[in-house]
C-alpha cells in the first residue's frame, strides 16, 4: 500500500472549449476546462444535498446520506489495506452497495476492477490471476482471494459512524479503471482506463445532453434514469456518472431484468431517461401489459450494444408517446473509451444506417476504403484507454489511432454509418461473445475435430451463438454432451444454442484459416435452436 496526502474536495469545473493537446505522446482534442480525477465528480452531489441519487427497491438514498456512506465504506477498504494504486475487483450485478463500494475505491485512489458477474468460474479465475487484487468486494466465494461482502458493505454505509469524505491525490494519467472487453482471439481482455480517460468520456456525453454541471442552475430538476443494463459494461458506468452529475436519481431493477418491472418503475418513478440494450427495449414493448401502464415519462430512449432496426426505433416513438423522435443511436468502444459517436431524432431518421456524429474530443476515420468508402472505423481521443491488462503492445497505432474492427463509412457532413464487423464477435443480446474463446472450450472435448462458430440472426437477442462441430466418426456424442461440456468453461450466455453436426471439412482458406462466413453462408435453413435456453 502506498501512503499518499489527501485533500478536502472542491468543485471541479466543466468547459466545452477543446484545444489541441498531447495524449500519449500522440496529438489529441483535449478540452480545455476538465476535472482531474474520478473522485473529483463525487463534489456534484454536494448542491443538491437532499435529493435522492440511488433507489432500488424499497431504498432510496439522498446525496448527502450517499457521501457519508463512501467515506465509511471507504474507511472499511483502508482498514483492510487498500490505497493508491491497488486493484480492487467488483464483482456483482446492480446494487446500490455495488456503487457505494466503487466511489469508496475511487475516493482511495486505487483501481476499480469491474468484472463480468455472468463469469463462468473459470473466466473468473483467470481474470483475478490477470489483476492480482488486492481483494474483492462481491457476492460469490473467491477461494485464495480477500472478500469483502456486499452485505459488510451495506452494513458500514448504514451505520452512524460520521468520518469525513477525502480523497486521495492522484494524477489524471493513474489508472482508474479496468474493463474487459471480449477479444477475438480468447478469455475477456482487461481494458486499462485512466482517469483522464474516464472524465474525457463522461464530458463528451454530458456535453452532447446539454447537462455540463457549470451550466446547470441551482433549480435544475434533473432527470430520472432506469438503467437496466449491467454497472460493470461502460454504458452502466456512463448513466450512473452522468445521472448524478446533472442532479438526476438513477433507478435500478431490484434483480435479474424483468419487462414488467421495467414497466412498474417507468410508472412509478417518472423516468424519463431509459438506456438498455435493443433486446431490453423489444422485450418490454411486447409485454402483454404494457398498454396497462403510464409510460408517458419516458422522454429519451438510448440503445446500444447492437444494431437497432428501423422498424425498432418506430416502435419505440409509437409507444413511448413522450419520445417522440428522440430515439437516440450511440456508437462506441470499450478500447477507445466508450462513446465514439451519437446521434438522435430526425438526424438519425432521415439517414438510414447512420449511428452518430464524432464528440467533441472524438476525431474518427476510415482505414483503406474502398470504392464505396467503406473501411475500417478508427478513433483518436483522449479518452483512449492505456491498452490492455498483462500485454505491453499498444492498441493504438504510430499516430494514436485505433481501429475498432467495425467496417462503416463517413459521408461528406461527418455522419457515421457501421455497415458491419471484420471481427469475429457475437452479440448476443449486447454482450460481445469471442468466437474463438468458445472455439477453444468446445474443441478441448475429445470427439471434436473441428468447430467453427458463427452468429446467427435472432429475433429478440439481436445474435444468437451458433456452433458447427465435425465429430469424430462414429462419435454418439451429442449436443446435449456437447453443451454441457461447454459448460464447463464458459458462461451460460456464452454456450451455444443452436448446432450442426457438420459433415466436415470446415471451408478454409489457402493457410488452412476455417472461413467462418461460409459456414455461416451455408448453415442448413431447416437446422433449429436446440429450445435450452433463453435469459
Amino acid at each position: 500500500m502506498t501512503t499518499t496526502k489527501s485533500t478536502r474536495p472542491t468543485r471541479t469545473h466543466w468547459g466545452r472549449d477543446v484545444e489541441r493537446g498531447t495524449v500519449a505522446g500522440h496529438p489529441c482534442l483535449v478540452y480545455v476546462e476538465r476535472p482531474r480525477s474520478v473522485a473529483e465528480l463525487l463534489v456534484e452531489g454536494r448542491r443538491w444535498p437532499d435529493r435522492e441519487l440511488l433507489v432500488q427497491g424499497q431504498r432510496r438514498m439522498t446525496r448527502a446520506q450517499h457521501e457519508k456512506a463512501v467515506a465509511r465504506v471507504a474507511e472499511v477498504l483502508r482498514d483492510r489495506g487498500v490505497g493508491r494504486g491497488d486493484t480492487v475487483l467488483l464483482l456483482g450485478f446492480n446494487r446500490i452497495e455495488w456503487v457505494l463500494a466503487f466511489w469508496a475505491t475511487q475516493a482511495l485512489g486505487a483501481v476499480v476492477a469491474l468484472g463480468n458477474a455472468w463469469w463462468s468460474d473459470p473466466e473468473t479465475a483467470g481474470a483475478i490471476a490477470a489483476l492480482a487484487p488486492a481483494l474483492a468486494v462481491t457476492d460469490r466465494e473467491l477461494p485464495g482471494l480477500p472478500t469483502i461482502r456486499f452485505e459488510a458493505v451495506q452494513s458500514a454505509a448504514e451505520s452512524s459512524v460520521d468520518i469525513p469524505l477525502e480523497l486521495a491525490a492522484v494524477d489524471e494519467d493513474d489508472l482508474a479503471l479496468i474493463m474487459f472487453s471480449s477479444g477475438t482471439t480468447g478469455a475477456p481482455k482487461g481494458v486499462l482506463m485512466s482517469h483522464r480517460a474516464v472524465v474525457a468520456n463522461i464530458q463528451n456525453v454530458l456535453g452532447l445532453t446539454g447537462r455540463l454541471p457549470d451550466e446547470l442552475p441551482e433549480d435544475h430538476p434533473g432527470t430520472v434514469a432506469m438503467l437496466s443494463v449491467p454497472l460493470f459494461h461502460l454504458a452502466g458506468v456512463q448513466v450512473l456518472l452522468t445521472t448524478m452529475l446533472s442532479g438526476g436519481r438513477t433507478v435500478f431493477l431490484s434483480g435479474k431484468f424483468d419487462p414488467r418491472e421495467v414497466l412498474q418503475l417507468i410508472e412509478g418513478e417518472r423516468v424519463r431517461v431509459w438506456g438498455a440494450i435493443p433486446t431490453m427495449v423489444s422485450r418490454v414493448l411486447e409485454h402483454p401489459e404494457f398498454d396497462a401502464y403510464d409510460t408517458s415519462s419516458v422522454s429519451s430512449v438510448s440503445m446500444g450494444g447492437s444494431a437497432i432496426s428501423p422498424e425498432l426505433r418506430a416502435q419505440v416513438s409509437e409507444r413511448f408517446t413522450g419520445v417522440r423522435s428522440r430515439v437516440g443511436s450511440l456508437y462506441g468502444l470499450t478500447e477507445a473509451g466508450g462513446v465514439l459517436a451519437a446521434g438522435s431524432g430526425t438526424d438519425i431518421t432521415s439517414r438510414p444506417g447512420a449511428v452518430g456524429k464524432g464528440l467533441p474530443v472524438v476525431e474518427l476515420m476510415i482505414r483503406n476504403p474502398g470504392p464505396d468508402g467503406v473501411g475500417e472505423i478508427g478513433a483518436r481521443t483522449p479518452a483512449m484507454t492505456d491498452g490492455y491488462l498483462g500485454d505491453s503492445e499498444p492498441i493504438t497505432d504510430s499516430d494514436g489511432w485505433i481501429f475498432s474492427g467495425d467496417l462503416g463509412r463517413i459521408d461528406a457532413d461527418g455522419w457515421l454509418y457501421v455497415t458491419g464487423r471484420s471481427k469475429d464477435i457475437v452479440i448476443r443480446g449486447g454482450e460481445n461473445i469471442a468466437a474463438a474463446h468458445v472455439e477453444a472450450a468446445i474443441s478441448s472435448h475429445p470427439d471434436v475435430l473441428e468447430v467453427a462458430v458463427v452468429a446467427y440472426p435472432h429475433p429478440d437477442l439481436g445474435e444468437e451463438v451458433a456452433a458447427a462441430v465435425v465429430m469424430r466418426p462414429a462419435s454418439t456424442v451429442t449436443e446435449g454432451d456437447l453443451r454441457a461440456h461447454a459448460a464447463l468453461s464458459l458462461a451460460r450466455h456464452e454456450i451455444p444454442s443452436r448446432w450442426w453436426h457438420h459433415p466436415g471439412p470446415l471451408p478454409t482458406n489457402a493457410s488452412g484459416k476455417v472461413l467462418r462466413r461460409v459456414v455461416r453462408a451455408e448453415w442448413p435453413e431447416d437446422n433449429h435452436e436446440d429450445g435450452g435456453r433463453d435469459e
